[in-house]
């Protein structure tokens, strides 16, 4: 669930730039002039905030609730940085002031770095937002964006003084906010992925129905996460260029790190059909708050297909003593679809406190709400509610669950979205 910490800051420092751009505009600027530089502020605040989260930094996690949300609130601000700056370009004035010398304003590069700048933002947005478009050519050409910082960097301090205060109290924090861009802009693209990789070594690869089970042994330390987190794989070799994140299905006291990866396109089949033991692999992490450790103590769980692999990493993680009341819900299209079953039916005999529910989809039983309401001994707004699965079913799911009287704040789900 997005947590409402991250976007108050993002609000708040928003806030702060427009009371010290309006409270200390200079007297020669026109209304006009005050309200476009104010949008265009604006516009790289957004982008600096957009750039700071593609950090992954810990601390953010826990201001917007996981990489998941923080990547849901990048895509967010960028495009609304995009229509400020567009705003701003259509309605800066184009004349000088009167007394000002035309051959001073020629001499600054401001307006063609501002053009550059806004024309790359919306080609780059294009990409972003463009599903369409190959992961393994969106992922390298999304870097245009720190180009595009760089730009509009260089257009907001070499704009003649006769539109912008540079050096007034809004154009410090202007600065300051830039100087952090920047310096997160190149750890994001050339410091994080040295800093943050973990190395591991193939020991199998396991196919299963519709999906495969890829086993890795550390190189050197284990990951430490938390069950129910997910890190980015990436294996090395000619072929294998992009990370993909995946969530991790083993438990963090295991010796080898698990990741369950349904076959959905080329780089998953790719894995299915040519990935082969003893290869070295690269695994940075881990990432996500999808924790249902700390939550009331009757939850359900609700996995869609290969949704499951968080869960799998809940139950083989858990301990006889645990306290907690579980109903698992496993919704596949048929048996033979839902993977780990008997492992499930074993774990929840050995716990005593999960309650398996298969439903497949062939046999006519549906993870529906109406059919919760008669199946689950208590009422529905009594449970926690922990979902993972197919973006269609959890909406509806969300949608029926508070009709039914669930307060959002009892439903935790993933944005596995990252693009």
């Amino acid at each position: 669930m997005l947590r409402r910490q991250g976007i108050f800051a993002i609000i708040s420092l928003i806030a702060l730039f427009a009371i010290l751009h309006l409270g200390f505009a200079p007297e020669n600027h026109s209304p006009r002039t005050t309200g476009t530089t104010l949008l265009g502020g604006i516009a790289f605040l957004l982008m600096t905030c957009s750039i700071i989260l593609s950090t992954r930094a810990t601390v953010l996690e826990n201001w917007f609730g996981g990489l998941d949300r923080m990547y849901q609130v990048h895509r967010t601000i960028g495009v609304l940085a995009a229509l400020f700056a567009l705003v701003h370009f259509f309605g800066v004035p184009k004349e000088l002031p009167a007394g000002v010398d035309p051959a001073l304003n020629v001499m600054v590069p401001s307006a063609p770095l501002g053009m550059l700048g806004l024309i790359f933002l919306v080609i780059g947005l294009f990409i972003a937002l463009n599903r369409k478009i190959r992961y393994s050519f969106w992922r390298p050409t999304h870097k245009i964006m720190g180009l595009v910082y760089i730009l509009i960097f260089g257009h907001f301090f070499t704009a003649p003084p006769v539109f912008v205060a540079q050096f007034g109290p809004s154009g410090l924090l202007l600065l300051a906010a830039g100087i952090v861009g920047v310096v997160c802009m190149f750890y994001s693209v050339f410091g994080m992925n040295r800093r943050t990789a973990v190395p591991f070594t193939i020991e199998a690869v396991n196919a299963l129905e519709r999906a495969t089970e890829v086993v890795l042994k550390p190189s050197g330390k284990k990951l430490d996460f938390k069950p129910g987190q997910f890190a980015f794989v990436e294996i090395s070799g000619k072929g294998w260029s992009e990370p993909h994140p995946f969530t991790i299905s083993s438990a963090p006291h295991d010796d080898h790190l698990k990741f369950t990866m349904k076959v959905l396109g080329d780089w998953t089949r790719k894995i299915r059909e040519e990935l082969q033991p003893g290869g070295e692999v690269k695994v940075r992490g881990p990432y996500g708050c999808f924790d249902a450790e700390s939550a009331g103590p009757k939850q359900i769980w609700l996995a869609g297909g290969i949704g499951l692999t968080p869960f799998l990493s809940k139950l083989r993680a858990m301990q006889p003593d645990d306290k907690r009341q579980i109903h698992l819900v496993y919704a596949a299209r048929e048996e033979q679809d839902a993977i780990f079953l008997d492992e499930l039916k074993d774990r929840a005999a050995q716990l005593g406190n999960v309650t398996l529910v298969p439903l497949f989809s062939d046999e006519g039983n549906f993870a529906r709400v109406d059919m919760m309401k008669q199946k689950l001994p208590d009422p529905l707004d009594s449970y926690e509610y922990f979902m993972c699965g197919p973006k269609p079913m959890i909406d509806g799911l969300m949608k029926d669950l508070k009709t039914a009287g669930v307060p959002r704040r009892k439903i935790h789900t993933e944005a596995f979205e990252f693009r």
